[in-house]
């Protein structure tokens, strides 16, 4: 296949991947990097018709269109990347200035070299931005879920390949000039491998947009939306990880209540009290150990599973509620909102089927800890011997496969104080 129709099913193939990226990004409410990736993709293949336009075999003015175009692109990836694992991105200055600053290379290179110094100048710009892109791939591993980090692994070696090939091509300009670029065994292999890949960025970029995608139905499944912490099913999902070890550790559940938060609603606004919730949500998750998970029961109620026993939990549940009660939530109005918690701490238990009367007990200590005053921790009263009385009937036959645990049980009595 002669290079002129490799590159025309190179232009075709990678405008039709960014076309599709484009549409999948429009209705992606979080779409990091699918605007680079898209944007990349199309305006690569628009270099590439051009670039059949102008003729890529002969250099004029006109070729600084093309070729500037291609390392666009290749910013525009970078963009992309780094937005994707989760990385700062580049602002829209850096991106002209460096397009800017490959301009003026590329004319100075023609002015005093002609085409030789058009091909040494695209090629050498565009072999440091592929090896860039493997680079930041590479990097990218450690920073996304490991289902997604064998795409980027492909991604950062077949384009760190790509770059070494573009490299070479800078290699033999210089000492063979232009004639091994587009003829001979060299050029079918370099326009050969371009063409793979091609082939293989488009489904690659693809299968990492899906499997981001399912990572974010997995999370909204399992965490509220509004904090972000576990919901009801994440909750159930995490107490089922816990005691599917063998032994399990104790576990102690701490309920926590912000004070008066229907008045902040009826003062300040509902935005007010999301706000509230999301700023108590995370002086919770900033608290909390790396074995400890937190959960939000609904409304103001929220939930730290400690393990360990019950010192080690009422340290933590004093440690927020004091966190809380420093913490300051600006209004839209001006001035600044602070805001207490109540805390229930329950007693230790090592079994999953012991958790409901755990959260009764975490429940009713929560309860005191509210009529008494507020911005208070209470630890539960638990009878002597109450999970030996809770225990199941045969526990050596329990299964970790098995441990589901009920839904939070209702509070054992209304509460007279909101």
């Amino acid at each position: 296949m002669d290079p002129q129709t490799v590159i025309f099913v190179l232009a075709l193939n990678l405008m039709s991947v960014g076309t599709l990226l484009a549409l999948i990004g429009r209705r992606m409410d979080q779409a990091q990097g699918m605007r680079g990736y898209a944007s990349g993709t199309i305006v690569f293949g628009l270099a590439y018709l051009l670039r059949l336009g102008t003729g890529h075999r002969h250099t004029s003015l006109m070729s600084v269109l093309p070729d500037t175009l291609m390392v666009l692109a290749t910013l525009l990836f970078v963009v992309g990347l780094r937005q994707f694992v989760g990385l700062s991105a580049l602002r829209p200055r850096a991106i002209a200035a460096a397009t800017a600053l490959y301009v003026a290379v590329w004319l100075v290179a023609w002015w005093g070299w002609q085409e030789p110094g058009r091909h040494v100048v695209l090629n050498g710009a565009l072999a440091i931005n592929y090896l860039l892109l493997a680079a930041m791939a590479w990097r990218g591993i450690r920073r996304v879920p490991g289902s997604m980090s064998l795409s980027l692994a492909v991604l950062s070696g077949v384009i760190g390949l790509l770059g070494v090939a573009t490299a070479l091509r800078v290699f033999l300009v210089l000492t063979g000039g232009i004639a091994p670029l587009f003829s001979g065994p060299t050029a079918a292999v370099y326009y050969g491998y371009s063409t793979f890949v091609t082939v293989v960025l488009g489904p690659n970029l693809l299968w990492m947009v899906f499997l981001r995608l399912n990572g974010r139905l997995a999370q909204l499944a399992t965490h509220d939306p509004l904090t972000g912490l576990l919901n009801r099913h994440g909750l159930d999902e995490a107490l089922r990880r816990h005691f599917a070890a063998r032994p399990p550790a104790p576990l102690v559940l701490c309920q926590f209540d912000i004070d008066h938060f229907k008045r902040v609603n009826d003062l300040h606004g509902h935005a007010t009290g999301d706000a509230v919730l999301r700023g108590v949500a995370d002086t919770l998750t900033a608290q909390v150990r790396g074995s400890d998970f937190v959960a939000r029961l609904g409304g103001e109620e929220f939930l730290v599973g400690c393990v360990g026993g019950a010192e080690p939990a009422l340290a933590l549940a004093e440690r927020v509620r004091a966190a809380v009660a420093r913490q300051a939530h600006g209004l839209a109005q001006g001035g600044v909102l602070h805001c207490t918690l109540s805390a229930g701490v329950s007693p230790p238990f090592s079994h999953a089927q012991h958790w409901e009367a755990a959260l009764r007990l975490a429940d009713e200590a929560l309860y005191r800890a509210k009529s008494e005053g507020r911005d208070a921790v209470r630890v539960a009263r638990a009878a002597p011997g109450w999970e030996a009385a809770a225990a199941p009937s045969d526990a050596s036959a329990e299964s970790s496969a098995d441990v589901k645990p009920a839904p939070p049980p209702p509070p054992a009595a209304p509460r007279s104080a909101p």
